[in-house]
């Protein structure tokens, strides 16, 4: 969809403002109290927006007003300028999770999601019921192109050093490594005991070898790998009721040993913990209401295990 330039030379950024607003609120009640306006104002403002773009813009369906095509598609290309050029100035719109419709886009890989999706739901919809969110799995090749490409806001996990060269960052938590096995298998004993065991290993590369293996050579020993899986999920399918074991990080194994009649090692190799970060754009680092995303985020990231 175009924009002719007469329509769009006719629009000041206060007009596009409000009208970036009125969509999200789907009411000129909220979107005033927002914008600190009287009610008839932003009547006003969806008057000339109508007029000058020759579209309804936004159309009366029960008690909310439901965006036209049009006013999607221009949200949709110029909130991300107008967000770029209030951090540029060091303007941002209020936010009240309260009373604010806004719309968070988080990606995470699939450790993260298990560990923190449970609490951070339940408080955003507690502390923020308008508000939604969409969340993206991706791993450290994927979640640096997604938040780049602005598919994303923030993202959390393991990531190595290709991060967007503006992106900001945030270490949350260094996690160790434990063994994950079946509640009926007996207890990892010592680093004999764990290189004969069966091995099943996460793997977005999809091989068979991770840190755990290029630990385990330093030491002259080995391990049996026997099935590399895509996500962490796949590890509830495939440890109950089996010989195998597997080797994560300590949030992730404390979620699903709570689902899967799973228990959890030490871990009797000497492996590095591995980073998590919180990393986002520099275009939503002074928006309050991403600000308090990100908080929430980090609020519902597990502690390590003591």
């Amino acid at each position: 969809m175009s924009f002719s330039r007469t329509s769009l030379g006719n629009l000041d950024l206060n007009l596009l403002s409000a009208l970036v607003v009125l969509v999200e609120e789907k009411s000129t009640v909220r979107a005033a109290r927002r914008l600190h306006l009287a009610q008839s104002t932003v009547s006003g403002v969806l008057a000339k927006l109508r007029e000058t773009l020759g579209d309804e813009l936004l159309v009366r369906n029960g008690r909310a007003l439901e965006p036209t095509t049009k006013a999607l598609e221009l949200v949709r290309l110029t909130k991300p300028h107008l967000e770029a050029l209030s951090a540029a100035v060091g303007t941002t719109l209020d936010f009240d999770p309260a009373l604010h419709h806004r719309e968070f886009h988080l990606g995470c890989t699939d450790a993260v999601a298990f560990s923190i999706l449970p609490s951070l739901t339940q408080n955003l919809r507690t502390l923020a019921p308008a508000c939604d969110l969409i969340v993206r799995i991706g791993d450290y090749r994927t979640l640096p192109d997604m938040l780049a490409a602005g598919q994303i806001t923030t993202a959390v996990g393991y990531m190595r050093e290709n991060l967007p060269a503006t992106a900001k960052m945030k270490v949350l938590r260094n996690a160790r490594w434990v063994v994950l096995r079946d509640a009926r298998q007996p207890p990892v004993r010592d680093l004999d005991d764990f290189c004969v065991r069966p091995h099943a290993i996460v793997t977005p590369r999809g091989d068979l070898c991770g840190f755990v293996d290029d630990q385990l050579q330093t030491q002259g020993r080995s391990r049996r790998v026997v099935i590399g899986l895509s996500n962490f999920a796949l590890l509830l399918a495939v440890l109950p009721d089996n010989d195998m074991i597997a080797t994560v990080p300590d949030f992730i194994a404390e979620k699903l040993a709570c689902i899967g009649r799973l228990e959890i090692d030490p871990c009797p190799v000497d492996i590095p913990p591995v980073r998590n970060l919180m990393t986002w754009s520099v275009v939503a680092d002074s928006d309050p209401a991403q600000k308090w995303f990100r908080s929430q985020v980090s609020r519902a990231f597990v502690e390590p295990l003591q």
